[in-house]
């Protein structure tokens, strides 16, 4: 920015020079420095010149007269004021900054003189415990807040102590880097010495020393309250646990256990009164399950069939493989499902489906089970499964991996009305 002390523009018969009487300028943060530029009209009109600051300083930088009037071959002096807040933005360093001078008559007839602002630093530090005061009992954590108000970097080392000797520290990390207008944390780690089970608790004072480079050391006052390894809260809790399990016990023996025995009683009853109502009424409309028949049907018998079981197995392991079994309903047949168990003896990986198929139509998937979640499992329908005149109920079985054993089975029971003969 190396500029010759005198600007000048020339313009037909308008001329005008700008002199900074000083080309670099030193200040402190929330102090004052001031410049003077000298405006001369060496021109042949009266001129009015409008001077402003440019560059980082213009905030902070004052031009007093902001304006100034001259008649021909006349000249004046304007005053630059730079007066920096004290605070962490602005920066201590080298500031560049330049004035600016403009004709009114003429807009193109502007000068610039540049110059150079030296921030000078201040130091505004603080720190602070949080918290103050920390509890535990075996050890305790605070957190040191360094803040740096300042406008230079500030480096810091911290260390701890306390004046009884009671205490141990872990500083962590254990110095601190902090720029201008940023806050520095680090974690204290306190471990007492000793440690008590039970008492009042013990409040030990200590101090964390903040040693700046060149600067006074400042010193934050702290304390740990030791508490015991018991909590005082604890021994009334157990005396209360205490109590309301012997209330628990007494109101189990005493009121509900007595209480849910009759309930007990006199729901198996109910229920033993049903069920021989049920059998009654079965064996009184299919006698030949009352005597063994062919199945173990229960439930409702929607096809007007007889009592029937029978099983569906596939065995990979068969000559030839058998993936699939199924059982096709006759014409003016009907099956109606009401119990079904599965089964999965040797704990075969993969996928079985029951399905219900019918020419002509898309299949039905009724059940999809994998076979590694059971071994044995059985379902048992209010409302049965019935499968038409025509349809077909079909077991298949996707190994787990392709390729590998699928052995499995389902044995279904209910009503078949016209089986077929094999």
């Amino acid at each position: 920015m190396a500029r010759s002390p005198t600007a000048t523009y020339d313009a037909s018969a308008m001329a005008a020079t700008a002199t900074l009487a000083s080309k670099g300028v030193a200040v402190t943060p929330g102090g004052e420095a001031v410049t003077e530029v000298r405006i001369r009209n060496s021109g042949t009109v009266v001129d009015q010149f409008t001077l402003e600051v440019l560059g980082d300083a213009s905030a902070w930088a004052i031009v007093e007269p902001a304006v100034v009037p001259l008649f021909p071959g006349a000249e004046a002096v304007a005053r630059v004021r730079f007066k920096p807040p004290k605070s962490s933005s602005v920066l201590a360093k080298a500031i560049p900054f330049a004035v600016r001078v403009k004709s009114r008559e003429d807009a193109r007839a502007s000068l610039v003189e540049e110059g150079v602002v030296e921030v000078g630093p201040f130091n505004d530090t603080t720190a602070e415990l949080i918290p103050r005061t920390a509890k535990g009992s075996s050890h305790a954590r605070a957190q040191l807040a360094l803040d740096n108000r300042g406008n230079v970097r500030i480096n810091a080392r911290l260390t701890a102590a306390d004046p009884d000797r009671k205490l141990n520290f872990t500083i962590s990390p254990p110095a601190l880097t902090t720029e201008p207008g940023t806050v520095g944390f680090a974690s204290i780690r306190i471990n007492p010495r000793t440690r008590f089970l039970t008492g009042p608790p013990r409040l030990a004072p200590y101090k964390v020393n903040v040693h700046q480079d060149g600067l006074p050391t400042i010193t934050v006052d702290g304390s740990m309250q030791q508490v015991g390894m018991v909590p005082p809260w604890l021994l009334p809790a157990l005396i209360g646990l205490a109590a309301l399990l012997l209330v628990l016990a007494i109101l189990w023996f005493v009121v509900l256990r007595p209480s849910l025995s009759s309930i007990a009683k006199d729901q198996v009853a109910s229920q033993t009164s049903s069920l021989q109502q049920q059998v009654n009424t079965l064996k009184s409309a299919n006698p030949s399950t009352a005597a063994g028949g062919a199945g173990g049907a229960t439930g409702a018998n929607p096809v007007k069939g007889d009592p029937w079981s029978s099983r569906l197995a596939v065995n990979s392991q068969a000559t030839p493989a058998q993936l699939e079994s199924s059982i096709t309903v006759p014409q003016g047949g009907g099956l109606a499902v009401t119990d079904l168990v599965f089964e999965n003896p040797n704990g075969n990986s993969g996928t079985i489906y029951l399905v219900r198929r019918e020419a002509n139509k898309p299949d039905q998937v009724l059940l999809v089970l994998r076979l590694e979640n059971f071994r044995d499992l059985d379902f048992h329908f209010v409302t049965p499964t019935v499968f038409k005149e025509g349809q077909t109920m079909t077991l298949s079985c996707s190994p787990d991996p392709a390729g590998s054993v699928c052995n499995a089975s389902v044995y279904y029971s209910g009503y078949f009305k016209n089986p077929p003969s094999s």
